[in-house]
Formats: structure tokens, sequence, C-alpha cells
């Protein structure tokens, strides 16, 4: 029999998001409690796991959330020694861990999380227990973190929707590391921040990638293979991508296909960067389309870590002489407030944007309050969500969706739910870099990324990095680097 201890710590970390995330803003669990949340990861692992007769499962702790700023350290110091805590409270026959993660974390003092994490958790199990993790593409895989690690499985797809599988592929792993296999791990970084369509894994170029690293996978030597494409939003030393290739026995094998994945990602660096729209050209183009078009508000994405408070793009649609139906979402809570405070039916003059992000001054809108909400609606798999108090505003020809959390701004569900089909508009703003693409992309004539201010700016040379190592590309262009292999093992 096996014991395995399951664990999961993460957090999106955007370090220009001008509010700390707190412990409160996280899912705590102890126990049992972390398999009964129902996160898609660990559901994959759990289900590999469950076709072995010979395998014990131990869940230690989970600390969740999505996207958020810099981590207060007090917050971080709590999250370590409860987790630390938890996984020595089982660290009996132990044969192994698996580590739900995220990549992204980074706290106000400790940059590196996830590398104390796994470097606490090794001096814990000793160096004969093996540890996988699991991780999000976007994300920095630190040396710390790839030294105490017997293997990394990474997210395959942008947008994301192989959770599951993930799950799956760092189990399958594990498993093949307890019954003998040897893994070598060779790591390629670039020192390249990247964003933008190219990245999407259906069509862009770093698609491409991700297939011939699928194909590695399908070899019996070789455990993973993936790429951290980095988070520009996230400051910290070692931001960047890095390729990573798990074999087992096989050193070599290891380090010549991460070189050549390093060096195919060094030379694509840039075409990996975002073609981006002023929000008066966008509107042009919008004026001259032949159906709907998405303006994505990449730069206040709640999905990157901004606070969905930015009022940019409908400064622009006020100012303008545009005539056509515009849907407008953002975070706002005391515009909610006066909005049930008046009434359906009423039209007042609300305060709009700003309300957690300064860089934003406040615009004030004459609106008819056209529908409240409690923030009841079904998701699109049929699960009953809660979006929190919302209202429908209507000024003149913008319907502003406004809601009091950041999260609900991700979801088309949530305008179903409110009577809003984003297909009905003629301009739909996104607050997201990318959708999964039955979303919008299917039935959209145009999909443009918007230059505005934000904490998750596609424009990643105005974000003001203050600690990413430099030279740093794209904030310089002019660079050059050779590619080499690291080897951990």
């Amino acid at each position: 029999m096996s014991k395995i201890i399951v664990a999961n710590c993460f957090q999106e970390t955007n370090s220009f998001h001008p509010n700390p995330t707190n412990y409160e803003h996280f899912d705590v669990r102890f126990g049992q409690d972390l398999f009964d949340a129902g996160r898609q990861d660990i559901s994959g692992a759990l289900n590999v796991f469950s076709q072995q007769a010979n395998i014990e499962l131990v869940p230690a702790y989970g600390a969740s959330m999505g996207a958020g700023g810099t981590i207060a350290q007090m917050c971080f110091d709590r999250i370590a020694e409860e987790c630390l805590g938890a996984i020595e409270e089982n660290n009996v026959d132990v044969d192994a861990l698996y580590f739900s993660m995220h990549g992204a974390m980074a706290a106000e003092e400790e940059k590196d999380p996830e590398g104390y994490l796994l470097e606490k958790v090794r001096k814990l199990l000793g160096a004969n227990v093996p540890i996988v993790i699991s991780l999000d593409m976007h994300g920095t895989l630190t040396r710390r973190m790839l030294r105490n690690i017997d293997g990394a499985a990474i997210l395959h797809t942008y947008p994301h929707i192989d959770w599951y599988q993930l799950g799956e592929r760092a189990a399958s792993m594990l498993l093949c590391i307890l019954e003998g296999a040897k893994p070598f791990i060779a790591s390629v970084y670039t020192p390249t921040m990247v964003r933008g369509d190219e990245l999407k894994t259906a069509t862009g170029v770093h698609g491409t990638l991700i297939r011939y690293c699928e194909r590695l996978e399908e070899r019996n030597d070789v455990l993973a293979a993936g790429i951290m494409l980095g988070h520009p939003p996230t400051d910290v030393p070692e931001q960047g991508s890095r390729i990573v290739i798990v074999t087992d026995g096989n050193k070599k094998l290891a380090a010549q296909e991460a070189l050549k994945l390093g060096t195919d990602f060094w030379a694509m660096r840039a075409r990996m960067q975002c073609v981006l729209y002023r929000v008066e050209d966008a509107i042009e183009v919008a004026e001259k389309a032949n159906g709907p078009v998405i303006f994505s508000d990449a730069a206040d994405a709640t999905s990157s870590g901004a606070p969905g408070t930015s009022n940019a793009i409908l400064k622009g649609f006020l100012q303008s002489d545009y005539t056509g139906r515009v849907l407008f979402p953002i975070r706002d809570e005391p515009a909610v407030e006066k909005a049930m405070e008046t009434g359906i039916g009423h039209t007042i003059i609300v305060s709009l944007g700003g309300t957690k992000d300064s860089r934003f001054i406040p615009l004030e809108v004459e609106v008819m309050v056209e529908m409240l909400s409690t923030g009841n609606y079904f998701s699109r798999d049929g699960r009953m969500e809660n979006a929190g108090f919302l209202a429908v505003l209507r000024a003149k020809n913008i319907t502003i969706v406004v809601s009091t959390q950041s999260g609900v701004l991700c979801d088309y569900s949530m305008y179903l739910g409110l009577g809003q089909d984003p297909k009905k508009f003629d301009v739909i703003i996104v607050k997201l870099p990318h959708t999964p693409h039955d979303l919008y992309d299917a039935w959209a004539v145009r999909n443009m990324t918007i230059d505005v201010p934000g904490a998750a700016s596609p424009n990643i040379k105005t974000l003001g990095h203050q600690i990413v190592p430099r030279p740093m590309y794209p904030l310089d262009e002019d660079m050059s680097f050779i590619p080499r292999v690291e080897i951990f093992s």
C-alpha cells in the first residue's frame, strides 16, 4: 500500500493590483474538505489514483483563490504554517506527495512562495519521497522549485480547458515514479514576457510547441513536457518563460528536447506579443463591421488579477458618436448600492470606475436602472452560482452590467442570467485576455485587444516592473541571449 499526501496552494498574483490579498480571500480547507472542494486538477488526480487498489490517499490542506494582488506577508506566513503543519501531521510512512500549485504566487517579502513551501516540504519528507506538482502555465517555475521536486505537469491549453487532464497527468507521473521510474528534469529558461493571440493553443505559434510537447509525452520514456509562459503582471526575480522536460532515466533526451523547444521559443518571442488597438481606432473598426465585435479589456482582466474597475473603454464610448448597442461590464460596489436604493425604472447619476484602482478617475454617468439581481444564475454546466448583487444600467446605447465581485466579470453565463445575451450587442467589452472559442470568437467578426491602462496591461512595457531580471524581452528589445540547459534530478 502506497500512502500519498495531497495538498494544494494556489493563487495568481498581480503585483500591480493596488490592493493586497489577505487570508480571508482564500478558500482554506483541511483534510477531507480539500477533496470535497471539487478542484478540477485534484479531481483528475483522484480519478487516476482511484484506479489503483494499493493507494491510500491523505488529503492534508488546501488554500486556493483565483487571481489578486500581492499576498500580504502575514497571510502567506499563516498559510505556510498551516500547510506545512498539516503535511507534517500526516508524515508517517509517506510514500509520495502530489501538490497542486499555480506558479504565479508572490508575497510582500517572499517572492517565491511555492519554492519556499517545496523546500520546507522536502526537508519534512526527506530526499527519497517523490514530490510531483501541477502548475498553471502562467507562472514562474523557479530553480528552488525545480531542486525540490521530482516532476512537474503544466497546463497545455490556453484558454485553459485541461485542468482535469492536468491532474491526471500529474498523478500518472507520480505513479510511474513510485513504480520505479528515475526522473531527470531538464529545463531551459528564456528571459521573455509574452502575451497575445499567438499564445492560443488552437491557433497560435505557442500551440505548435505544445503539440510537440504532447507528442513527446506519448513516449514511454518521457514523463512530462511543458512550457511555463511566465506571468508578466507578477514582478518577481525569476520572471520569464521556462521549458520543462521530465524523462525516465534519459538525461540526454531530456536535455536535447528542452534545448530544442527553448531555442524555438526564444526565436518566436517577437510573435508572442500582443497586437493592440487604441479605443478610438477600435470604435472606428466597430462602426464598419458587419457583425458583433469584441473589445478585450485585458488590462483590467480579473482573471489576471486586475480589480475590474477600469472605466477607460466606457469613457471612450461616452465621448464618441457610436450608436450601436454596447455591452460593458465593471465592478463598482457603490454604484450597485445606489441602484439598489433607487430601484428599477428610475434615472440616476452614478459614479462609475476607479473604486479599487486609483489610476482611473470616476465618471459621472446618467443611467436608467434597468434590472437588479441578488446574483443567482445557472452556469454553463447547470450548477447554481451566485454572483453577488448586480445592477444593469442603461446609458443611451450602452448597457452597463455592474457587479460587486470581480470574478463574475469572467462568466458568460452571468449575462444570460440577467437577460443580456452578448450576441444581441454590436460591441461587447470583455474583461479577459482570451476566452474559450465558443464563448465569443465563434460568432464575433472581430476580437481586438484594447490598449488602455490597467494592472494586467498586455502593453508589458507600461506595467512598471522593478524586480524582474534584466535584460528581459520585450523590455529590452535589442538584447541577445543563448538558451542553455539546466538539469535537476
